[in-house]
């Protein structure tokens, strides 16, 4: 096995398991998506896990400065940075809107409106980024609804105060009141959105889980709704 397979194999481990459930859904342009889910999932980690608001923020700084640096000055031998500059060289600004969506998340309880905004909208650019390499501009709308609603859901499942739950719930009606319609290139942004609208239309249920749930993955990775 080279040491590229294994270094993607690693990151496939490392996705959360909704997105990795996505990701079986790609078709043969699989390394952008992989990117893309995997810096989510790590940068996610370090989010979700920082003890201190501060040690995440210095974490992103990281990834910020490394996503700001052109290409043949970023260091070598992390898969995922490898990879994003193979993958995603000169689109860069989708992911920094992640990070910075992110980071978002650090801040006080109960968030502010704001903040959880700035998160909805990172995996929307995020969304948006994927369609620009991989689909029609015609798609980047439908596309960045699934984004959105990705973080919505994420929101409502993670919330640590009433107030944030009822916020992502209000913010998903509109964005969750009909099924996605994406293309067959983009169908892991389909599966990862149709079960993020499931979730909040069930007031924020864990998207994966319960008995059905195995059956909505596969019904939205082969049909995409």
């Amino acid at each position: 096995m080279s040491r590229r397979s294994t270094g993607m194999d690693d990151l496939q481990e490392e996705l959360p398991e909704v997105s990795r459930i996505a990701f079986a859904s790609t078709g043969r342009n699989r390394d952008p998506w992989l990117a893309a889910l995997a810096l989510d999932g790590r940068i996610g980690r370090m989010v979700l896990g920082a003890s201190e608001p501060m040690l995440g923020q210095v974490r992103l700084a990281w990834w910020r400065d490394q996503l700001g640096t052109p290409i043949d000055d970023r260091p070598r031998g992390d898969p995922l940075l490898d990879l994003i500059g193979q993958r995603w060289h000169g689109r860069e600004a989708a992911l920094l809107a992640l990070v910075d969506g992110w980071e978002a998340l650090l801040g006080d309880r109960p968030l502010a409106e704001a903040d959880m905004m700035r998160f909805v909208a990172g995996r929307g650019d995020l969304a948006r980024g994927l369609v620009d390499q991989l689909s029609h501009p015609d798609h980047a709308l439908e596309a960045a609804r699934a984004g959105e609603l990705w973080a919505l859901a994420d929101l409502a499942i993670h919330a640590q105060r009433e107030e944030e739950r009822s916020y992502a719930l209000e913010q998903s009606a509109h964005r969750a009141n009909k099924p996605l319609s994406l293309p067959r290139n983009m169908r892991p942004l389909a599966v990862i959105g149709g079960l993020a609208r499931r979730s909040l239309r069930a007031d924020g249920a864990a998207m994966l889980g319960d008995r059905f749930s195995p059956l909505v993955a596969l019904r939205l990775g082969m049909v995409g709704r």
